[in-house]
């Protein structure tokens, strides 16, 4: 039986879409300990109380003490979407490697890249928001002299990411 789009559209936003974003902000955003401690922190600041939202951004924010306003605009106050890509990868002069990443949607995330290198050994390194600040593309430097082979934004598949034929280089 397929739902009429209005309750696709009500699952989406009424559950998936708030339980994803808290699980992104605990385990990808904050980390566990910190989300935890601002978590019992609104929850004792708000036991049998009316909150807003405005009250939980607050609490969580100060708690932390990590400015959250990127990640409630995208999340609580736009439909935004996020396609973070691997563009493409190229040696340097003088040794290491620069990889080219595009954020081609509007909502931007923190980004965790896997790279593997011609001796079959690899790296995963994650990459804070801040890099996005400066626009829609970044460099990130790889500064061993390694050659990278492969290169995969968001190995774990957690991001909402609408695209995932983008987050691989080479492409396949």
């Amino acid at each position: 039986i397929e739902r009429p789009v209005e309750s696709r559209d009500l699952f989406w936003t009424g559950y998936r879409k708030p339980a994803l974003m808290l699980q992104l902000l605990r385990f990808d955003v904050l980390g566990r300990e910190r989300f935890d401690d601002a978590f019992r922190t609104y929850i004792r600041a708000w036991a049998f109380r009316h909150p807003t939202p405005a009250d939980f951004f607050r609490v969580m924010r100060d708690a932390s003490g990590v400015d959250l306003d990127w990640f409630w605009r995208e999340w609580i106050f736009t439909t935004a979407r996020l396609d973070q890509a691997v563009d493409s990868v190229a040696p340097r002069d003088g040794g290491g490697t620069n990889v080219y990443l595009r954020n081609r949607e509007a909502m931007v995330m923190p980004a965790e890249l896997k790279l593997t290198y011609a001796d079959g050994t690899g790296e995963t390194v994650r990459l804070p928001v801040d890099m996005w600040n400066l626009g829609q593309a970044f460099t990130y430097r790889v500064e061993n002299t390694k050659r990278v082979t492969a290169v995969e934004i968001d190995p774990r598949h957690v991001l909402p990411d609408i695209a995932r034929a983008n987050n691989t280089w080479p492409r396949p």
